[in-house]
């Protein structure tokens, strides 16, 4: 069973961090909980064919429950990629002219 980019690569993590990493071609994607690097490698090089994976790294980010006046919420975890690619950058924010 196949999954789809988009099913793998959920959005792209744009904090003041990560764009300070992108210097160093290093890009944060929020993926899916149970994707595994090879899966989070392949499902990137579909997406940018011209560009080639040298590391991933992935973060379990676990959520905080929060309180309700029926009780707690249950926690929003979610998993983050760190992507050390080869080739040209990506523009999420294109310089406007």
């Amino acid at each position: 069973m196949t999954k789809s980019v988009s099913d793998v690569i959920l959005e792209p993590v744009i904090t003041e961090k990560s764009t300070a990493l992108s210097q160093f071609n290093k890009y944060t994607f929020k993926v899916s909980k149970n994707a595994s690097k090879t899966a989070i490698k392949s499902a990137f090089e579909q997406a940018f064919p011209e560009r080639k994976v040298l590391d991933v790294q992935t973060l379990k980010i676990m959520g905080h429950k929060k309180r309700t006046k029926l009780g707690f919420k249950p926690a929003r975890d979610h998993k983050k990629a760190v992507l050390t690619i080869e080739g040209p950058k990506i523009e999420f924010f294109p310089e406007v002219s």
